[in-house]
């Protein structure tokens, strides 16, 4: 988790960078491309943290077919006697929204990337990331304290 924290601090930066590259009214595709692809990027290492705390807390799948969505979901939940909810629920719309976006930019190989779209994502993530890195660094915490 420690190194997935790294990456994503590594990636706010990048986003800090790239965003500017969005305020103008046609943006070039370089720059959509690079924004779309470290958000990709990042939500894959908040997943690669899901997997770990699920592997070490829970181990199982229902739904191989939802496997991503379940992931997700089981973030929200405290598990009563194994470990608290390792996310807050203010940012389960986020959260959802950016690994419905790494799908679609992940699967898609014709896609093109809309700004109208992309923009309000990232704006979103900048808004609300603290909430999740925060989350799981207070996850991480109480995992060393035990």
């Amino acid at each position: 988790m420690q190194r997935d924290l790294r990456a994503i601090a590594k990636m706010n930066g990048q986003l800090a960078g790239l965003a500017e590259g969005l305020d103008v009214l046609e943006p070039e595709y370089r720059d959509l491309a690079a924004v779309a692809y470290t958000l990709h990027n990042l939500y894959s290492a908040l997943e690669n943290s899901f997997e770990q705390i699920s592997r070490s807390c829970e181990n199982h799948v229902t739904d191989p077919a939802q496997w991503h969505k379940e992931l997700l979901d089981k973030m929200f939940l405290e598990i009563p006697g194994v470990r608290p909810a390792v996310l807050d629920e203010r940012t389960r719309r986020l959260l959802s929204d950016l690994r419905g976006f790494r799908h679609v930019f992940r699967h898609s190989y014709d896609f093109d990337i809309d700004p109208n779209r992309l923009k309000p994502l990232l704006s979103r993530w900048a808004a609300g990331n603290r909430d999740v890195i925060d989350s799981l660094e207070n996850f991480a915490a109480d995992l060393l304290q035990e």
